[in-house]
């Protein structure tokens, strides 16, 4: 699992070259997980394989940064921003320390940060309740977002593909998570 969930952590982070190769690997790994999972990540290798590095760096910033159904940030989909969210960065935080992870200059709530850490944290209980309480219920909401600009006009058809797959791509981690907790429960 742990593996698997640093592959999508970094297919979510900003695009580097890499990125190809890592959704390939993240394709293969998650396929007896999830045929549908691993589809959707077959389809992100693609678009990232035939499409320049800066075209993909304005697809995951037009997503991620400029439409606030994906923004990044988990404490954003679960509390807005009210105190609650404060209280969830400040749990973060205390859990990260406790674990001795070093999340670096983003925000603890961050999807990769956490992401990074579930990927890293030995603890099963806080790794169960970060993916149950918080992941999950964040990547419901970010799957079921749209590609319109500000002004709510859909963008482009090439650039509403790269919407579609980050998208899309946010589904296939929910389902692989799904798919992992349904394992751990079984075993």
């Amino acid at each position: 699992m742990q593996h698997l969930v640093h592959l999508f952590a970094t297919l979510l982070d900003y695009p580097s070259p890499a990125l190809p190769d890592v959704a390939r690997e993240c394709a293969d790994l998650v396929a007896p997980l999830s045929v549908e999972a691993a589809g959707i990540v077959g389809d992100f290798q693609s678009l990232a394989a035939s499409t320049d590095l800066g075209r993909m760096e304005e697809i995951y910033t037009g997503f991620f940064e400029l439409n606030a159904m994906a923004y990044p940030y988990v404490g954003y989909h679960l509390f807005g921003e009210t105190y609650k969210r404060s209280v969830f960065l400040l749990g973060l935080q205390e859990c990260y320390a406790a674990h001795n992870y070093t999340h670096g200059v983003e925000l603890a709530d961050h999807l990769v940060v956490i992401l990074r850490f579930v990927a890293e944290c030995p603890d099963e209980a806080a790794v169960d309740e970060l993916v149950n309480e918080a992941l999950l219920p964040t990547l419901a909401k970010m799957a079921g977002t749209s590609a319109e600009d500000e002004t709510g006009e859909v963008e482009s058809a090439a650039f509403q593909r790269g919407y579609s797959i980050y998208q899309r791509l946010l589904h296939a981690l929910q389902l692989t998570l799904e798919a992992l907790r349904c394992e751990a429960v079984a075993t």
